[in-house]
């Protein structure tokens, strides 16, 4: 029995650690001013100023981004459902992969790295396995959970739920590539002694 992966606020900055039993996972929160005290100590301090501009740009992307955010999820839903209809000798994987591949580079820095991270495991599936052989049912997964974190508005690794659906899903991967590569293995096999 796998042990569900616990979440635990680490020095009291909005950091967050994950423990999956053989993996522990940071997950770097705070605030941009302690990441450039941080950062800015030898340099003789903190522009208070600079930080405060940058802190003000971010905010005004914010509202941007949740627009772009659901843009994008219905980016992905659409390719999914393109790609899910046709028949699999037609399927493209171009517009699916490259919708999975923006959320996943772009919706942590704006404040979904939940989505972000699911996105990321979809990428991974799509790049390791060819379009004939990928589970209909996986990605589909993958499509609504990132559209379950964006319409709830999850945030953060705190959530139970979306921790526990992500570490679900990374075993998922993980079992149909090695299926895979064993299955490859033996048809290599089989034709070396055709």
């Amino acid at each position: 029995m796998t042990r569900a992966p616990q979440a635990n606020d680490y020095a009291g900055d909005g950091t967050v650690e994950q423990d999956f039993g053989d993996t522990r996972v940071f997950h770097l929160g705070g605030t941009l001013r302690a990441k450039a005290a941080v950062r800015s100590a030898d340099a003789g301090g903190v522009d208070d100023l600079s930080v405060a501009a940058a802190d003000a740009a971010m905010k005004d992307l914010s509202g941007d981004f949740q627009n772009w955010m659901g843009d994008e999820v219905n980016r992905l839903i659409a390719a999914f459902e393109v790609f899910s209809d046709s028949p699999p000798n037609k399927r493209d994987i171009g517009p699916l992969f490259r919708a999975a591949h923006d959320i996943r580079g772009q919706a942590a820095v704006f404040g979904y790295p939940i989505a972000s991270e699911i996105a990321g495991s979809l990428s991974k599936l799509l790049d390791k396995i060819e379009p004939d052989y990928l589970p209909l049912q996986l990605i589909a997964h993958h499509v609504d959970s990132v559209k379950a974190i964006y319409r709830n508005n999850i945030r953060d690794y705190a959530n139970p739920v979306a921790t526990q659906i992500i570490h679900n899903l990374r075993r998922a991967i993980d079992r149909v590539v090695e299926a895979r590569q064993k299955a490859m293995a033996e048809e290599m096999k089989f034709r070396r002694t055709i």
